[in-house]
């Protein structure tokens, strides 16, 4: 529940205001100089977390905006959840790869364009596909990008992560916007992201991402300050806190000034249309030190360097200190707000874990350090048990051997071999799936290919095991694996998806994917007594005597309008026949025929069918049929040709 700082903590702050505002301008003096200056030096060309530049030749590693990859996704679906606040809902799921989802999140608080939410998979997520796991969050810092978290773009989190068995939750965007709710619109936005990631992300992630209530916000520089914001006013919600480089003290003297520089600097943001005038009681609501008394019940860390040259910065001209001093100048703020957020927190009885790090810059290096270093603590605070924190795995035997083949995007292992179906050996890795069988020995899956084959329960399912790696496809445009009993394709427009083997056999009678069917895009669904799989341009169809038969082109589209196996049709008998002039494909209760003067038109068996053969059919004089065999109102059917028509009234057929 959000809780609001007692007025009592105002007075007492009140009362040593002076002495406080003259302690904390001498402490504060060095480092806001230094951030606040630096964008003023004429070299400054890149940018740091909370505002500020740096000068060429520094050792930092924030991402210029020209080098950030593409990343396209390999396949879009929907996603239709049920139990979403009013006014939400899911977009779209966008997926880069089989272990990371792009979630876009029609929200009710930001209206407008979908917010991105980066969701990187638990390792068991298609192993163990009931089950529930816990969420890590991660917030970006003030310069936020739209496109991605700097959490992908800057640091190896998606590997970090990827051996242990939880769901990592990264909101894209809030540039400037410590992830609150703004009091009034700037910018063109008006910020409500404290309500977004506490109102509707997370019920959005429990129906649809399998996210059990066991919860740690991280962040790092302005999601620092914003983690422990959000901790303090709902506390219900986490079990652990962490902030790296964080401004864990918002309200002591040239505070509020320091951060109203740096969203102003980061893209023109007035922190006064966030949370009101300096000194406001808002203010005071979102000062990480004002509100430790919430956190007794939660894990708490902290960390941030003294601003001195690292390991990961290039040192400057004068000893000890770093040639990016915007990063010196922050770093140095950061330290010391933490440092004061430490007191409070002691002196009410929270005991944070720290990590003052004896040298280290306001740079991404420090904060991939700092996640890696706050695992344990976030695993121990979340319940997460010994499997599942990490791999402590070796590869061998005929997984072993064919791994020499196999792509780098496999990556490492994060499990050891274990027992599968029929005798069989399945191992994890960092980018897919490695199975063995007696039968058809080792082979590896991954990508889009490989998730749909864990999420039908891979060797359990009716595909079996492997008998390929994944292949190119000959147009280039998709990707196929070969399985026991079929395969699965892919390509970027229409996902992947399992053909079985007699469907494989019937399609290959066109010519596969560069035939006139083109890729699937459905899975086998069981209609009736019969088995039906769509097709770009088409459908196969397995009858109850499970034999198989395509239907194509302008044929299938009339076929599936008029309700395709469930039809007055039935299954199809024959594949599409070329004939003078056009094409027929045969069903079990009439035929469709298709000209490109006429169209696709049904004509049922019965008496009308058997008049139109004593006239030649399509050859004859009627030509093709004009119309669809319907019925006729006063009772009766009828079906147009090219010269004439034929009708069915009380047992007696004309020819008109």
């Amino acid at each position: 529940m959000k809780t609001m700082r007692l007025a009592a903590n105002l007075s007492r702050r009140t009362r040593s205001a002076s002495s406080l505002r003259r302690k904390s301008a001498a402490i504060l003096a060095l480092p806001l100089s230094v951030a606040l200056a630096m964008p003023m030096m004429p070299a400054a060309t890149a940018q740091s977390s909370l505002g500020g530049s740096m000068g060429p030749g520094s050792g930092t590693s924030y991402l210029d905006p020209d080098s950030v990859p593409k990343r396209t996704p390999r396949e879009v679906t929907e996603q239709h959840l049920d139990g979403l606040p009013e006014g939400v809902s899911v977009d779209r799921v966008e997926w880069i790869t089989e272990r990371w989802a792009n979630v876009f999140i029609n929200s009710a608080a930001m209206p407008g364009k979908p917010i991105k939410v980066q969701i990187l998979l638990a390792r068991d997520w298609y192993s163990q596909p009931d089950r529930k796991f816990p969420t890590v969050w991660a917030l970006d810092g003030l310069r936020a990008r739209e496109d991605e978290s700097g959490w992908t773009l800057s640091t190896n989190i998606a590997n970090q992560y990827a051996d242990r068995n939880v769901n990592v939750i990264l909101p894209v965007g809030g540039e400037s916007s410590f992830y609150t709710d703004w009091n009034e619109p700037e910018n063109g936005k008006h910020y409500k992201w404290e309500t977004f990631l506490t109102k509707e992300l997370p019920p959005v992630l429990r129906e649809g991402w399998r996210a059990n209530e066991d919860r740690a916000i991280t962040g790092l520089s302005m999601g620092g300050t914003a983690a422990m914001n959000l901790a303090e006013r709902f506390p219900e919600m986490w079990k652990f806190v962490g902030s790296f480089s964080g401004y864990l003290d918002t309200t002591s003297y040239g505070m509020p000034e320091a951060i109203a520089y740096a969203t102003n600097d980061g893209n023109g943001y007035d922190a006064k249309k966030m949370w009101g005038e300096f000194g406001s009681q808002d203010w005071i609501d979102h000062d990480p030190k004002l509100g430790v008394d919430a956190l007794k019940d939660m894990t708490v860390y902290v960390s941030a360097g003294n601003g001195n040259a690292g390991k990961y910065d290039k040192p400057g001209t004068i000893p000890g200190m770093p040639s990016n001093m915007a990063g010196f100048g922050l770093e140095a703020m950061s330290r010391m707000t933490t440092e004061t957020f430490v007191k409070y927190a002691k002196k009410a009885g929270v005991k944070p874990i720290t990590a003052f790090r004896p040298s280290g810059t306001h740079d991404w290096p420090y904060w991939q350090y700092e996640m890696i270093q706050a695992w344990p603590h976030i695993a121990d605070a979340l319940g997460v048990p010994e499997a599942d924190r990490g791999a402590k795995c070796k590869i061998g035997g005929a997984i072993a051997e064919n791994m020499k083949n196999a792509p780098e995007t496999l990556g490492a292992c994060i499990s050891n071999e274990y027992d599968a179906k029929d005798g069989g050996k399945v191992q994890d890795f960092r980018g897919g799936r490695a199975y063995w069988s007696p039968k058809t020995g080792a082979h590896y899956v991954w990508g889009r290919i490989g998730a749909h084959y864990a999420s039908v329960n891979g060797p359990d399912s009716w595909l079996g095991y492997p008998t390929s790696e994944e292949n190119v496809i000959s147009n280039g445009r998709g990707r196929y694996t070969t399985f026991e009993n079929g395969a699965i394709y892919w390509t970027h427009e229409t996902g992947a998806h399992a053909v079985p083997k007699d469907f494989m056999d019937e399609w290959g009678k066109t010519g596969w994917e560069n035939g006139p069917l083109g890729y699937p895009i459905s899975e086998l669904e069981k209609v009736g007594d019969s088995y039906v799989q769509k097709y770009q341009n088409g459908v196969i169809i397995r009858d109850k005597d499970n034999k198989t038969n395509y239907v194509q082109g302008k044929i299938a589209e009339k076929y599936l309008q008029l309700g395709g196996v469930t039809s007055k049709l039935g299954n199809p008998k024959s594949g599409e026949k070329v004939i003078k002039g056009g094409r027929f494909s045969e069903f079990e209760h009439g035929n469709i025929y298709w000209s490109p003067s006429t169209g696709a038109h049904v004509i049922y068996y019965g008496n009308v069918f058997d008049e139109w053969g004593k006239r030649g059919w399509e050859q004859g004089k009627l030509g093709y049929p004009t119309s669809d065999h319907e019925d006729i109102p006063a009772g009766g059917t009828r079906i147009k040709f090219q010269h004439g028509e034929i009708r069915e009234v009380n047992g007696r057929v004309e020819v008109l």
